[in-house]
């Protein structure tokens, strides 16, 4: 019998949350904003990079403007010339995302998981590729903000950010666990030592795409944030919505 997704994490010493297509549904907002953001270059140019921009979501804002100077624009890395495109582009983005970002849904079963999990006690942090003051807003928006013990967001690679929080935790890192959507999530806990958990739901690409190669060893993967949620390894067959009962019997999560 599959583990159900409550107990799973209250069984973990530190569970990090990434926020865009896990905790918002904003996924596809954040492509609508930069599509607008980039409207000055030639519209196949920015398709192809938004193309880019869904299969390396997870990366951090500054990260995702230099591939497009780089790769699309033929920019030589983070030079002058680039930090007057970020500056204006970047730019453009954030208000984009400023008008809309906090209006957006928090994802299936968020707020239910999110509370469960902290009147068990569990050690809750977020790490995100949105910059950390957009993500405490979206949170704090949402009523989500508190049961957090630290938001951290792009300003640092998410590898950097988990390794933030394994030294303030002083969690193991194999009892640790980063809960994502995007092959980025992935490498990052992989490069941290943390394990994975993929949310299938809101993610650009499937879990065939997502969970392949040796970063995905040890790996699981669920359809939503569901309490009573199936959580499978990595390489099981897909079973979207499989649930099973949960109840909370002296402070633990038990099946029913």
């Amino acid at each position: 019998m599959a583990d159900r997704l409550l107990p799973w994490l209250a069984g973990h010493d530190a569970v990090v949350f990434d926020l865009d297509g896990v905790l918002v549904d904003s996924n596809e907002l954040k492509v609508v904003c930069m599509r607008t953001a980039l409207a000055d270059f030639d519209p196949e140019l920015v398709e192809d990079f938004l193309h880019e921009f869904r299969r390396t979501f997870g990366r951090s804002r500054r990260e995702h403007f230099a591939a497009f100077h780089r790769e699309h624009l033929g920019g030589s890395g983070e030079c002058s010339g680039f930090e007057d495109f970020f500056d204006r582009y970047a730019g453009a983005y954030a208000e984009l995302l400023a008008e809309r970002y906090r209006q957006v849904p928090l994802c299936a079963h968020a707020d239910e998981l999110v509370r469960a999990l902290t009147s068990l006690g569990a050690e809750l942090h977020v790490a995100t590729g949105t910059l950390t003051a957009e993500a405490e807003g979206v949170l704090a928006a949402r009523g989500l903000l508190d049961a957090f013990r630290s938001v951290r967001g792009g300003e640092r690679p998410k590898a950097e950010r988990l390794g933030e929080i394994l030294a303030r935790t002083g969690a193991a890192p194999q009892r640790t666990v980063l809960v994502g959507d995007s092959r980025q999530d992935l490498t990052a806990a992989s490069a941290a030592g943390t394990g994975f958990l993929f949310v299938r739901r809101y993610a650009f690409f499937g879990a065939s795409r997502t969970l392949g190669g040796s970063d995905a060893a040890g790996a699981h993967q669920v359809y939503d944030l569901d309490p009573a949620g199936a959580v499978l390894p990595a390489s099981a067959p897909a079973r979207d919505g499989e649930t099973t009962p949960i109840t909370v019997i002296d402070g633990k999560a038990r099946q029913r």
